[in-house]
């Protein structure tokens, strides 16, 4: 009770702000997610004063396993707005000046941070991510030293030596009750039994193959309505992190579960595969080709060349790796190929002029290349992965398939070549029996085509494949405004109409780095920079060299010399290149007659 009358008064007579940190920050009293620092303070003081009630407060039973993590940026008094330096100094200007209650012979469970610049108190190290920050806290600057009896590592605090004994010293191991596999540690338990045997819906205990899947299923079928209410067991919780940490685990004792139930997914579904691809050794094969070799990492979207570390677009493969050896010679790969999340994950490469770094020597294909960085460079590449790089030889006009040599003037159709002609059939949807070279790609085809009630009108019952047709229907047909502002009660019959009205009303959008300009897609406000700022003209005529900013350019401009003139005037027999044109003309015609009238 001492600690929770001191928490009230720092909270309520200073500037400084408690929180909690999972990942992101979390809302000290309702643990609610928020990305900024700056909207975490507003949020915490939306609260309002807080008491020894306070669901959150209450929770504090001792000092011994708890932290508060508190917010030092700014330590002013909020009776007579007068700054501190330090949280000593403001106690005691409360007790002297104003006369408050406060405790100092009890001590609190403080861990003090400076969220408005991530730099450590000790030592004024910054960093870029708070939990960074903490890491650094606790190796470097530790309060304490607990070491575990049985491996002899050291912790910071009591509660960290005490999950790594749970989690990694149980005697006899860690056994899965489903198929009586023995782990060495929970964690990788956990991992099995995600990665093995089915998840059931706590709610109606449907099978589903995977957490994911079972997440997905939640969120679907099992809204959340906001009431922090267990749907199973209808227990009230404080927090929504609460109500979740519950429902993982709450069963109702009067259901009885029956071995034939059936599955969300056929049975004949290779659950016992073999063991997949670890996802760090697919990473680090694709970091030594990157950084051992020659070839140019890329991606492909909308037509477009896109750089492997900065994203940005490309018309032509020249262009992409004259960019990539310029602009990235050195390069933090890691950042890079955090996008490879699963094990089936694969990067595109050109090989068109592979070659390796270390020693300079060239080679025609991929195969020899990393048979000479294992061999001749002791290169940590494991060649039974398979799936993590895509090889090609991208020369501009003639994109070689590399699997059966065939030719084709532009990559978007070679690739359109391979998903038809050499896939190898394993990955094929069960509702319209398109196929696909990877199951990633089938998942995709899977939510954006067939996902059962996900893009169904509530009016009518028509099925609708993608988002967008559902609140074009919805509008045109039932006058639904479907699409809702996030910041007020509005509604749209469009998303890009609420788009608009965020940019109008509420300033939001997606701003351009050089006027300030707001934009309803990232991709609009990507041409405009390179239309307006950066003046690109990457799309060249091959009759005169004239240079234009896209293709739609260059089509109109190819009209010229084609010297057909497609449009005419039904008035006058005047006949023009482009449609504007004429529209201009028209509108002389219609000035002229009403000048006659």
């Amino acid at each position: 009770m001492r600690i929770r009358r001191n928490l009230v008064t720092l909270f309520n007579k200073t500037t400084i702000i408690p929180f909690k940190f999972r990942g992101k920050y979390l809302c000290f009293y309702c643990s609610k997610y928020v990305e900024e620092f700056t909207e975490l303070r507003r949020h915490t003081k939306g609260h309002g004063e807080c008491s020894i009630r306070t669901h959150s407060l209450k929770a504090i039973r001792g000092v011994s396993n708890v932290e508060i993590k508190i917010d030092v940026s700014d330590i002013s008094c909020e009776i007579c707005k007068e700054v501190f330096p330090s949280i000593s100094e403001v106690i005691e200007h409360l007790v002297v000046e104003h006369s408050v209650e406060y405790d100092k012979d009890i001590e609190m469970p403080f861990e003090e941070y400076r969220l408005k610049d991530l730099a450590c108190l000790n030592c004024e190290a910054k960093f870029t991510f708070f939990g960074y920050l903490v890491s650094h806290v606790n190796s470097n600057h530790p309060k304490n030293s607990f070491t575990c009896e049985t491996c002899k590592q050291k912790f910071n605090k009591k509660r960290d030596l005490f999950s790594h004994t749970k989690n990694y010293h149980r005697e006899g191991g860690f056994v899965c009750d489903s198929c009586d596999l023995t782990f060495t540690s929970l964690n990788i338990l956990n991992k099995h039994k995600i990665n093995r045997h089915m998840s059931r819906c706590n709610i109606c205990f449907l099978k589903l193959p995977s957490a994911v899947l079972k997440r997905k299923h939640m969120k679907t079928e099992h809204p959340d309505d906001g009431s922090l209410k267990c749907k199973l067991c209808f227990k009230q919780f404080h927090t929504d992190i609460g109500l979740k940490m519950h429902s993982r685990n709450c069963r109702n004792a009067e259901v009885v579960f029956d071995d034939n139930d059936v599955d969300v997914m056929d049975s004949d579904v290779k659950y016992d595969a073999p063991k997949r691809t670890s996802v760090k050794q697919l990473r680090e094969n694709i970091s030594i080709v990157i950084t051992m070799s020659t070839a140019i990492p890329f991606n492909f979207f909308q037509n477009k060349f896109n750089c492997f570390f900065c994203s940005k677009d490309f018309q032509d493969p020249n262009s992409l790796r004259e960019h990539t050896i310029m602009t990235h010679q050195i390069c933090d790969v890691r950042n890079s190929i955090r996008k490879c999340r699963e094990s089936e994950s694969s990067v595109k490469i050109d090989i068109a002029t592979l070659a390796c770094k270390l020693c300079f020597e060239t080679f025609t294909d991929l195969d020899a290349l990393l048979n000479h960085l294992i061999s001749k460079h002791d290169a940590n590449y494991d060649k039974t992965i398979n799936t993590c790089l895509q090889p090609y030889h991208l020369v501009k006009d003639h994109m070689q398939c590399p699997l059966c040599s065939e030719v084709f003037r532009f990559f978007g159709t070679l690739l359109k070549h391979m998903n038809t002609i050499h896939t190898d059939n394993k990955n094929i949807c069960v509702h319209c029996g398109q196929s696909f070279r990877r199951e990633q790609n089938l998942r995709v085809h899977l939510w954006r085509r067939h996902s059962d009630g996900k893009f169904n009108c509530s009016v009518c019952g028509l099925d609708c494949d993608i988002p967008s047709r559902l609140f074009m229907h919805m509008a045109k047909q039932h006058g639904v405004k479907a699409a809702k502002c996030p910041m007020c009660p509005e509604t749209f019959e469009t998303q890009y109409s609420r788009q608009k009205h965020l940019i109008e009303a509420h300033n939001s959008g997606h701003k351009c780095t050089y006027c300030g300009k707001l934009f309803t897609r990232e991709s609009f406000m990507r041409d405009h920079v390179r239309r307006t700022h950066l003046k690109e003209k990457n799309v060249e005529c091959t009759i005169c060299n004239a240079k234009f900013f896209n293709n739609i350019l260059l089509r109109r401009h190819l009209v010229k010399h084609s010297g057909v003139k497609n449009f005419h005037c039904d008035v006058c027999g005047d006949r023009f290149y482009w449609k504007k044109s004429l529209s201009t003309h028209m509108a002389k015609h219609k000035k002229n007659d009403e000048l006659h009238h």
